[in-house]
């Protein structure tokens, strides 16, 4: 076994430095607790000072304030006059609810006192002095009349020399020990009050024991004589060494006496000492445990070293280290490389070469996705175009038509065959820019009503199972786009978010003005921020490295292409703005889209809405809508341009309002919705019973008003055209 204190072991050189870095901390510890231990002690001496000046400064203003009553009652005429029963009546005057006393002694006889008016006169205690001048207190071990100890403040006779009398107010030792108990003294103190001569006339501690004993301690004695005040360790009464603080002495030579017993001081240095030490034991501890753990940890990094080194000595190559110390791995590292360094040499030529076959392969894979999607978006773009010839084709001949039918079951016919070649000329343009078949064409875009008019779309591609709403922010401005890229963009948001929620969900397009700060773009101009949010299973952060990646997909094969992402990227960069996108597993994903604001400068006449021709009323609107896209599009945006909108989701409740005498200047529903009434049936009771309301009547395939409708207004529409079907539903109650 090594010896533990090798000369020039890790573990030794460890050990030493815990003691080099121990011993300062021992002694900064032990300082510490010097400090501590000065710092009580002080406060300490400074409690008792203080404890002891204040009770000697009550003790002394009680004292003086009897003898300034002795001093009133010895001047008084009566006395003088020698009518004792006189003075007598005045001094319990005097003296009635102060709870003093007074006395009247000469040298021989005790005539009255007042606490007792009907005791006569009692002789006097041969050892009570006489005071022929000045005042005197005196402390008497038998009062005559209670036999119980007694101190007095005596003053003679005022202008009788000699002196016949002396006025004496007692001071009861009841009221002295209750001046020493209403301070508050140190844990374990003694506090005590001596008269001029030096015996106890007060204790907080067995007072009645030690009343009247004369002070024990010699130095104590002998300081008190001399008046002095200050620090003393005495002996108590009760032969306990403490530490004493005998108070400045007052007119009359009374002073206070505070003592605390040395052990509490003693208790204190050894706390501290004890706290240092154990502190000091418990670093020491730590540190060598410390030490012990590490010395161990380096030790067996560098065997393994000494080891490695040893394989390579005999020309075998040694393995990588993995001792978690990055500085041996490092060497360890070198020794592998230089063991292996010959044989990599001979492998190197392979590498390269089967790296530059793979690069080839993958670059020949790149090359045939390039020229398959190529194919794919010319072939699109053909038939597209051939389509759309064959749709226009289609359309007139349907027009041809309906304007021979009848209105009828067959012009409703015609006439939704025709919404569905519209609605397939917009599903080529959508295959014409997914193609690339055509060029970008930017113009002014209302978001409110770019979502109005794909409503349809949208609310089938997300089904029953989700629910899909919009927050736009009222006065939006109108961002500069190309509509039908703008469109598709938003659509494959909504079906990558529709895909993520298998189970059902939520999905919201929250629109909002930005500063190209928040996009991460440095540009001086405004954006409207488009963010689709959904509640789906999120992305991990893998995954959300590689989304913009084209042909990236999560998906099954056939369910996806991975072109949507890429394709919002690419618009949105190519249309001068940004994309980012937040997820998190579990939680949901949040793509926001960044698109310029259309200025006023680029917005084209024809699409500046008349607003000199509208009328400036607010108009109170009852809206009956149950699409839930729609409820939160259209409120907001007629709210802004300063109508008050109540919102029903059905004719139920729309008539259960009007019934109930709603103010409303005009209605606006759509045809069919929930409930046992539908628009139409909505808009002739309130033809019947609120002819004051006129109506508006939101529909997509009727050709003609419904009896009473007072405006039709076709699906899908824009919010200029619900402004302006507002207006004039209201402007002359006549209908249109």
């Amino acid at each position: 076994m090594r010896p533990f204190f090798e000369p020039a072991s890790i573990r030794a050189r460890l050990v030493l430095l815990v003691l080099c870095v121990w011993l300062p901390a021992v002694v900064g510890l032990a300082l510490q607790a010097f400090d501590g231990y000065t710092r009580e002690n002080k406060a300490l001496r400074d409690d008792l000072r203080d404890q002891a000046e204040a009770l000697s400064a009550a003790i002394d203003a009680e004292l003086l304030r009897r003898q300034s009553l002795a001093l009133a009652l010895a001047a008084s005429p009566a006395l003088r006059a020698n009518d004792l029963e006189a003075f007598q009546a005045e001094a319990a005057t005097a003296v009635k609810d102060t709870g003093d006393a007074v006395v009247l002694v000469d040298r021989r006889t005790q005539f009255f006192y007042t606490r007792r008016p009907d005791e006569g006169p009692v002789a006097r205690p041969v050892d009570a002095p006489f005071v022929e001048s000045g005042a005197a207190v005196a402390f008497i071990p038998q009062a005559p009349v209670s036999g119980r100890p007694r101190v007095s403040v005596y003053v003679p006779e005022a202008g009788h020399q000699p002196p016949r009398y002396d006025v004496g107010i007692p001071f009861p030792l009841e009221e002295i020990q209750r001046l020493i108990q209403r301070q508050r003294y140190p844990e374990s103190s003694i506090a005590s009050v001596i008269d001029a001569q030096q015996r106890v006339m007060g204790r907080l501690r067995d007072n009645e024991r030690w009343v009247g004993t004369q002070a024990s301690f010699t130095p104590l004695r002998q300081l008190a004589q001399r008046r002095a005040s200050g620090f003393i360790e005495t002996v108590t009464l009760d032969g306990v060494p403490s530490l004493t603080y005998l108070a400045s002495p007052g007119k009359h030579g009374w002073t206070a006496v505070v003592a605390q017993p040395l052990s509490m001081l003693t208790a204190t240095a050894w706390r501290l000492a004890l706290q240092t030490v154990a502190t000091s034991a418990a670093l020491l501890a730590i540190g060598l445990a410390i030490a012990l753990v590490a010395a161990r940890r380096i030790s067996v990094p560098v065997r393994a070293l000494e080891a490695a080194a040893g394989e390579l000595l005999a020309q075998r190559v040694p393995g990588h280290l993995h001792t978690g110390v990055r500085e041996i791995d490092g060497v360890g590292a070198v020794l592998h490389d230089a063991g292996v360094r010959a044989r990599e040499s001979e492998r190197v030529l392979e590498t390269r070469i089967n790296a530059a076959v793979s690069e080839a392969r993958q670059a020949e894979a790149r090359l045939f996705e390039a020229r398959k999607h190529e194919a794919i978006g010319r072939l699109t773009g053909g038939v597209a175009h051939d389509f759309n010839n064959l749709l226009q084709t289609i359309s007139i001949g349907i027009q041809v038509v309906q304007r021979s039918v009848p209105e009828g079951a067959s012009s409703r016919a015609l006439q939704a065959a025709l919404a569905a070649c519209t609605r397939a000329a917009d599903l080529v343009r959508q295959m014409l820019a997914f193609g690339r078949a055509q060029q970008l064409r930017p113009q002014p875009v209302d978001l409110a009503d770019l979502m109005l008019r794909s409503r349809e779309l949208t609310g089938k591609a997300v089904g029953e199972r989700i629910e899909f709403g919009a927050d736009i922010q009222p006065g939006l401005p109108a961002v500069l786009a190309d509509p039908t890229q703008l469109e598709l963009a938003l659509l494959n948001l909504v079906f990558n978010a529709r895909d993520a929620m298998a189970d059902g969900g939520r999905i919201l397009v929250r629109a909002r003005t930005a500063s190209a700060s928040v996009a991460g773009l440095e540009s001086d101009m405004q954006f409207v921020r488009i963010d689709v949010q959904d509640t789906g299973h999120g992305m991990d952060a893998d995954t959300l490295a590689r989304v913009f990646e084209p042909y990236f997909t999560t998906k099954p094969v056939g369910a996806g292409s991975g072109l949507g992402l890429p394709q919002v990227q690419a618009f949105a960069r190519q249309s001068g703005g940004e994309v980012r996108i937040a997820s998190s597993k579990g939680v949901g994903t949040t793509v926001s889209m960044f698109l310029p604001v259309a200025l006023g400068a680029d917005l084209p006449e024809a699409l500046e809405p008349a607003r000199g021709r509208r009328s400036t009323r607010a108009l109170r609107v009852l809206m009956v809508e149950d699409d839930i896209l729609v409820a939160s599009v259209v409120p907001p945006a007629l709210e802004h341009e300063g109508h008050q909108v109540t919102l029903c989701r059905t004719a139920d409740e729309a008539r259960q309002l009007l019934a109930q005498g709603f103010g409303a200047d005009v209605l606006f529903t759509d045809v069919v919705m929930p409930g046992t009434m539908t628009g139409l049936e909505l808009v002739a009771w309130c033809t019947e019973n609120r002819p004051d309301v006129p109506a508006l009547v939101a529909t997509g395939y009727s050709a003609r008003p419904p009896d009473g409708a007072w405006k039709l207004l076709r699906k899908p529409y824009a919010i200029e055209d619900l402004l302006d079907a507002l207006d004039t539903a209201t402007a002359e109650g006549q209908p249109a």
